[in-house]
C-alpha cells in the first residue's frame, strides 16, 4: 500500500484489509492527502464506479475515529433514497471496524430509528435534503445537540443539485444548518459528469469558490463501443381489446421493431435500458411482454423501473438486477445516478439523451469493473417522410442529434451549468420553513439568513421587500405588533402539508392497487376512466374503481390496453449541441457506429440540407410561409417566437426551426432587421405570456417578481440579436 494508506486510522487500514484491495487508486491517493493535509473544501470528480465514495469516506471516517464526539460528525446528502440505502450499507462495512454509528434519515426510515438517532446521535448520517427539511420543521430544538461537532457534509451525485430547485434547497438548507448548529463544517462534492467546475465551487463554498479544492481522475478511461440503430415511427393505435392480429408476415415497425432488437441483444446478462419518458418505458415494456409470450419464453427478463411505480417493486427490480441472473431494466432518469446494482453489461437508450451530460451519465452505469468496456445501444425513432412533411423533420432530427451528442462526448464536451436563477419559488418555501422553525422572525432576520448568508444571494433587499409583501397580501404570512412576521393560517396550512418538505412541484396523486397490493401512483389527469384500460409497471389493467376520496384506483388484469399518460416537457438544448447538428448535417465524415439503416437516412438527410441550401443560407421560402433555422438552442429559439408574437405573427417552433405562416419574404426580412436592430425589449416580450408560473410556489411570487426572472433565466435578447444577424 502507499504512503496514504499509512495515514489512515488503524481501524480504517483493517477495514480496508478486509476489502481484500491490493491498492488504493490514483483518486483515493489524492483525496486521502487533500482531506488530511488540508482544511479545504474540494470536488471529487472521477467516471462511475471509480471508488469516489471511498476516497471521500477513507479519509474522514480516519478523522472522526481519531476524534469521536457526541454528535453528528459527518453528513451524507443524497438525491436519491435508493442511493441512501445502497451507501448505507456500504459505510456499515467500512465504520463497523471503528466503531463508528451510522444511521439513515428518510421517508422509509422507522420513527424508532429517528428517534434513536436524536437520542444518541453520532457518527454518519445520511440523508435526502427534503428529510433535513422535515429536521428543521419537526427537530428544531435537537438540532444544535444533534450537529454540535459536525464536520464533514458529503454531498453526493452533486451535478444532480447544481442550480435547480433540489440544489438551492439543499444550499439554503446547510446555510441555515450552518447558524442553527453554529458549526462550519468542510464540504466535499461527488459527481462523474461536470464539464466546468466553477458552478459547482460556487455551490460548495459561495463566499470563496476559488478555494474549492478540485481532484478530477483523468486517467480512469474506458474502452467506449458505441452502436446507433435507426427506425422510422411507426403509428401507435391509442388502445387495443387485446385481439390485435399479430402480423406474421410483416416486419415489425417504429418501436415494435426495436422491442425486437432489445428482445434479441439484451436477453443476457445485466442490461439497462433507458427511455426518456415513463410513457415510452411502458410501451417498450408492453412490446417486448408481447415478444416474450409470442417466442415462448420460459422467464421474460425484461422489468421495469420509473418513478411512478411503487417503491416495493423499483426494489425488486433493483435485487433482480443484482440476483446474477439475466435481468433487463426498461427506466428512465430513476436509474441513472449510482446505486449499485452490479456490474452491467450493456446500456441502451431509447432516442437521444437532452443533453451530453445525461448520456454521459448513463454510458457510465456500463463497464463498472476494471478491464470491462463502456458498451452504449443507441435507438432513435423519426418520422417518416410525407408530402406534407416539414423541412425540418426531413432532416432526420433525432438520428442527427444522436450523431452530435456522440461526437460532442468524444471531444470531452460537457454542457456548462447555468448558475443566474433567482429561485424566488424555493425563496417562498424557505420564509415558510423559517417562520415555521422559528416561531416567528423579523424581516432584517430573514434576509439575513436567507439572502445575506444563505443561498439566495441573487435577491436584492427590494426584491425581497416585495416578496414578502407579496406574501402578506396573500394572507400567507402577518405581523405581530413587535414588528416580527409569523405565519399566518393559511401559511400555517401550507407548511403542515404532508408534501412541504420537497420545494420542488408534486401533483395530486392516485394510488393505484391490485388485489389492495400498491403498484404504483398517477397523476389525477392521467388515470382513464372506470371500464377503460391501463397500460402500468409493464402489465394492462382494467379500470375497475376510482375512489376520489381516497384516491385509490382499483385495476384488475385485463388483455386490452390504451396508451399510458404521464405528464411532463421536453428539456432544453445547448447552442453547441444545434451546432454541432448542423456540421454532421454539412459534412460528409462518416460514423462507424450507424448502421444500414442510419447510414442511409443520414445520407438523406444530407441531400435534403445540400438542396435547400442550409449550408449557405438559413432562411427557406416556401408556398405556406418561411422556414428559419437560426442553428441555436432553445432559449433563442423561445424568444424569436416571442418576437414573431410580438410582431403578430403566426409561428410554430419546433427543435429546430421556426415556421413563419402567410409571411412573405419581404415581411421577414422586414421582421428579421428589426430583431436584429434590438427593437424589442424583454419587457414587452416577457408581457405576452399569460402563465408564468414554473415551480411549485410560483403562485405567491409577484407578477413583477416572476417577470424578472423569466428575463433573466429564459429570454436571451443579445443570442437573438446574433441570431437575427447570421452570427
Amino acid at each position: 500500500m502507499s504512503a496514504a494508506f499509512a495515514k489512515l486510522h488503524p481501524k480504517i487500514q483493517e477495514a480496508v484489509w478486509n476489502q481484500h484491495w491490493d491498492k488504493l487508486r490514483p483518486l483515493q491517493v489524492d483525496a486521502i492527502n487533500a482531506v488530511l493535509d488540508t482544511d479545504k473544501h474540494m470536488i471529487l470528480a472521477a467516471a462511475t464506479a471509480s471508488g469516489k465514495t471511498e476516497a471521500a469516506f477513507l479519509p474522514i471516517l480516519s478523522k472522526i475515529a481519531a476524534e469521536p464526539a457526541p454528535s453528528v460528525q459527518v453528513l451524507y446528502v443524497s438525491p436519491l433514497k435508493a442511493l441512501i440505502n445502497d451507501q448505507f450499507r456500504r459505510l456499515e462495512d467500512l465504520c463497523a471496524y471503528a466503531d463508528i454509528p451510522v444511521h439513515r434519515w428518510h421517508g422509509d426510515v422507522s420513527a424508532t430509528d429517528k428517534q434513536r438517532l436524536r437520542k444518541s446521535p453520532g457518527g454518519v448520517l445520511l440523508i435526502t435534503p427534503e428529510s433535513l427539511e422535515s429536521q428543521f420543521i419537526n427537530h428544531d430544538r435537537h438540532l444544535r445537540r444533534m450537529y454540535a461537532h459536525l464536520s464533514f457534509i458529503v454531498i453526493d451525485e452533486l451535478h444532480a443539485f447544481l442550480d435547480n430547485v433540489r440544489g438551492i434547497h439543499l444550499r439554503s438548507l446547510l446555510a441555515r444548518l450552518n447558524i442553527a448548529a453554529c458549526v462550519t463544517p468542510r464540504r466535499l462534492g461527488l459527481s462523474a459528469t461536470i464539464g466546468d467546475f466553477a458552478p459547482a465551487q460556487t455551490f460548495l463554498c459561495p463566499e470563496s469558490p476559488g478555494t474549492v479544492c478540485v481532484i478530477e481522475d483523468k486517467d480512469h478511461r474506458k474502452e467506449l463501443r458505441i452502436g446507433l440503430k435507426a427506425y422510422l415511427d411507426a403509428p401507435e393505435p391509442n388502445e387495443g381489446d387485446g385481439s390485435e392480429p399479430a402480423q406474421v408476415n410483416e416486419a415489425p415497425r417504429g418501436l415494435a421493431a426495436i422491442a425486437a432488437d432489445v428482445a434479441q441483444r439484451f436477453r443476457r446478462g445485466t442490461n439497462l435500458i433507458f427511455c426518456n419518458s415513463r410513457r415510452q418505458t411502458e410501451l417498450l415494456a408492453d412490446k417486448l411482454r408481447s415478444v416474450s409470450e409470442q417466442e415462448h419464453w420460459v422467464r421474460n427478463p425484461f422489468l421495469l423501473h420509473h418513478g411512478s411505480l411503487d417503491r416495493e417493486l423499483r426494489e425488486d427490480a433493483e435485487r433482480e438486477l443484482k440476483s446474477g441472473q439475466p435481468v433487463t431494466a426498461i427506466c428512465t432518469s430513476t436509474l441513472e445516478m449510482g446505486i449499485d446494482i452490479g456490474a452491467v453489461r450493456s446500456v441502451g437508450q431509447v432516442g437521444p439523451t437532452w443533453s451530453v451530460a445525461s448520456l454521459v451519465q448513463r454510458l457510465g452505469r456500463s463497464g463498472r469493473h476494471d478491464n470491462e468496456p463502456q458498451i452504449l445501444r443507441l435507438y432513435t425513432l423519426d418520422e417518416p417522410i410525407k408530402e406534407q412533411s416539414a423541412l425540418s423533420d426531413r432532416l432526420y432530427p433525432e438520428l442527427v442529434r444522436a450523431i452530435a451528442l456522440l461526437e460532442l462526448h468524444r471531444e470531452q464536451w460537457l454542457e456548462p451549468l447555468e448558475s443566474n436563477r433567482f429561485h424566488f419559488s424555493t425563496c417562498v418555501h424557505q420564509v415558510l420553513s423559517v417562520l415555521r422553525q422559528t416561531g416567528g422572525a423579523t424581516a432584517a432576520h430573514l434576509l439575513n439568513v436567507l439572502c445575506r448568508n444563505g443561498a439566495f444571494a441573487r435577491i436584492e433587499l427590494d426584491q425581497f421587500a416585495v416578496l414578502l409583501r407579496g406574501l402578506a397580501s396573500q394572507l400567507l404570512i402577518e405581523q405581530i405588533p413587535t414588528g416580527e412576521l409569523i405565519l399566518a393560517p393559511a401559511g400555517e396550512k401550507i407548511v403542515e402539508s404532508r408534501d412541504f418538505y420537497a420545494a420542488f412541484a408534486s401533483r395530486i396523486e392516485y394510488r393505484i392497487e391490485h388485489n389492495d397490493l400498491p403498484i404504483g401512483v398517477l397523476p389525477a389527469d392521467c388515470i382513464p376512466a372506470e371500464g377503460e384500460f391501463l397500460l402500468f409497471a409493464g402489465r394492462r389493467w382494467r379500470v375497475e374503481l376510482i375512489d376520489h376520496n381516497s384516491k385509490r384506483v382499483t385495476v384488475s388484469p385485463a388483455k386490452g390496453w390504451k396508451q399510458p399518460r404521464f405528464l411532463g416537457g421536453i428539456g432544453l438544448t445547448h447552442p453547441n449541441v444545434i451546432q454541432k447538428m448542423r456540421r454532421v448535417l454539412n459534412e460528409d465524415t462518416g460514423y462507424p457506429y450507424l448502421n444500414p439503416t442510419a447510414i442511409e437516412l443520414l445520407d438523406e438527410a444530407r441531400k435534403t440540407f445540400e438542396e435547400a441550401g442550409l449550408g449557405t443560407r438559413d432562411a427557406i421560402v416556401g408556398f405556406s410561409g418561411i422556414e428559419w433555422f437560426p442553428w441555436t438552442g432553445t432559449r433563442v429559439l423561445i424568444t424569436l417566437e416571442l418576437c414573431a408574437k410580438a410582431d403578430g405573427i403566426e409561428v410554430v417552433r419546433d427543435g429546430l426551426c421556426l415556421r413563419y405562416r402567410k409571411l412573405s419574404a419581404a415581411e421577414f426580412a422586414a421582421h428579421r432587421a428589426k430583431i436584429a436592430s434590438g427593437a424589442f425589449t424583454s419587457e414587452q416580450l416577457v408581457s405576452l405570456l399569460k402563465d408564468l408560473k414554473r415551480d411549485r410556489f410560483d403562485e405567491y411570487v409577484p407578477l413583477p417578481l416572476l417577470q424578472q426572472a423569466y428575463i433573466s433565466e429564459v429570454i436571451d435578447l443579445p443570442g437573438t440579436q446574433a441570431a437575427a444577424n447570421g452570427n
